[in-house]
């Protein structure tokens, strides 16, 4: 009897599912049955069951009567710009982004329509300058990169300035133009991580070790393996190792709003250390 009047399996395998009764599917119909029943309550799983999918029937009702309204609107705004069409103006910028200097020759300098739809203008000479020197040849604020026909404008825009440049799409297609270039960013580059890595150790050791273990690790591991890092890395280049090392400064106090806890003054003592590291210092 009890087994007429239950639910279907597809139900009952439901109802088990959502209780997370394991092997639900192995149990014959009437144990599973007993089972709900007496230890979860069916009837209240039922009921529960019946209230959620009243509310996700309203919710999509709801849903459907937005996108209508949603449409609806859409139809008439269309319409509305059909029968009175007005061009989006794009506004340009005025400064340059390279050398942040106003915008020379308006009929000279290179425009670049970026994929979203916006323009930005580039000073010629200061573009040039930056492509041959960088061998990068993308946009200096999105990174996207210059096309060859974007290359070849850029040309013809320099040579109708007057500008002795050499060609920047001749250079880009010359791989060994910038290869010596492209070596020295890229070990600047790892030498920066590497130093980073071990300065997100020495905060962790602050945060999360004992003082006085936390300035053994300090003394025999972290600070001779940042110093060895940190001046290879001058010996490369002082000023790029100089900004890295007052952002670490930074990095290592935190935020002002929320500045790193430091029971112990640990974080000045290494704050002190980054920067006689950059002052050149024996330690």
């Amino acid at each position: 009897m009890e087994t007429r009047s239950s639910p279907n399996i597809r139900t009952l395998h439901r109802l088990a599912q959502q209780v997370g009764i394991p092997n639900f599917k192995k149990l014959p119909k009437d144990v599973l049955f007993v089972k709900l029943q007496e230890q979860y309550d069916m009837d209240r799983l039922l009921r529960t069951e019946a209230r959620r999918e009243k509310i996700d029937t309203l919710r999509k009702q709801k849903k459907r009567k937005v996108e209508d309204a949603e449409s609806s609107c859409a139809i008439k705004n269309t319409s509305t710009t059909v029968s009175n069409p007005r061009p989006k103006k794009v506004k340009l910028n005025t400064i340059d982004p390279i050398m942040f200097e106003p915008i020379g020759n308006k009929k000279t300098c290179f425009k670049f329509a970026r994929p979203n739809g916006t323009v930005v203008r580039f000073n010629i000479e200061s573009l040039v300058d930056y492509l041959l020197a960088s061998g990068d040849f993308n946009d200096p604020e999105t990174r996207i990169p210059f096309s060859d026909t974007d290359l070849a404008e850029i040309d013809a825009i320099a040579r109708r300035s007057g500008l002795n440049k050499p060609s920047v799409l001749d250079a880009k297609h010359n791989e060994n133009a910038f290869s010596e270039t492209k070596f020295r960013r890229d070990a600047l580059l790892a030498l920066e991580r590497c130093a980073g890595e071990v300065v997100t150790d020495i905060l962790e050791i602050i945060e999360t070790f004992d003082p006085d273990d936390a300035q053994m690790q300090l003394v025999m591991r972290e600070f001779p393996a940042f110093l060895d890092y940190y001046r290879q890395l001058r010996d490369a280049d002082p000023a790029y190792a100089s900004k890295c090392n007052a952002h670490w400064r930074l990095f290592m106090q935190g935020p002002p709003n929320r500045p790193n806890t430091d029971e112990c003054g640990l974080i000045n003592v290494v704050c002190h250390f980054f920067k006689s590291c950059d002052q050149g210092a024996q330690h």
